[in-house]
């Protein structure tokens, strides 16, 4: 799940001080505020998990097999194909065990803030930042400023960062991810690939 919202997520953290300690549950949200917070989720476009292989084991596996890239990009390309629909039931279940952590007051700030004019400036802001790889000190401090006065967007943005650990935890996911983990294995094994 490595989208924008990741990035987003990132970007408030960057700027944020410290994490807080652990809290314990809020009240859980009810099944149509979830969806509200879900539809006011910025870069939902960037969502989709796609097909393009890792680019990480695209560079590894290509490296160990020289002149057989194309090789290594198809097998890779399978494997990014057979995770791809498991991946968003996992995203929304990690996103809905969020937002039962944070509970219905904070996942209203978070519905609010992402659909203002202030969010909309924030998230320009850090836009170009990924795009050029850096904004002006001016820009910087605005995010500094935005991550100050909205906590709430650094506790959602900090369990986000930490969506590996669910992703570990969640059981139908961790099943499909080994799945086509070894259906790779045995590519690679057939083709003679190194890995």
């Amino acid at each position: 799940m490595r989208s924008a919202l990741v990035a987003a997520a990132a970007a408030i953290c960057l700027a944020a001080a410290p994490p807080a300690p652990s809290r314990p549950a809020a009240p859980g949200v009810t099944d149509s505020l979830y969806a509200e917070f879900l539809a006011a989720l910025p870069h939902q476009e960037e969502w989709d998990p796609g097909t393009e292989p890792d680019p990480g084991w695209l560079a590894r596996l290509g490296a160990l097999n020289p002149g057989r890239e194309a090789e290594v990009r198809a097998i890779l390309t399978d494997q990014a194909r057979c995770l791809a629909p498991a991946l968003g039931p996992a995203t929304r279940r990690m996103l809905r065990a969020i937002a039962d952590r944070l509970g219905a007051d904070k996942v209203r700030t978070l519905i609010r803030l992402y659909r203002s004019e202030e969010f909309r400036r924030f998230d320009a802001i850090d836009m170009a930042r990924r795009k050029q790889g850096s904004v002006t000190s001016a820009q910087e401090a605005a995010l500094e400023r935005f991550a100050q006065a909205n906590p709430v967007a650094i506790e959602f943005a900090q369990a986000v960062q930490r969506s590996a650990e669910f992703a570990a935890g969640d059981q139908a996911f961790m099943s499909e991810a080994q799945r086509c983990a070894t259906l790779r294995t045995r590519a690679l094994a057939r083709a003679k690939l190194r890995a």
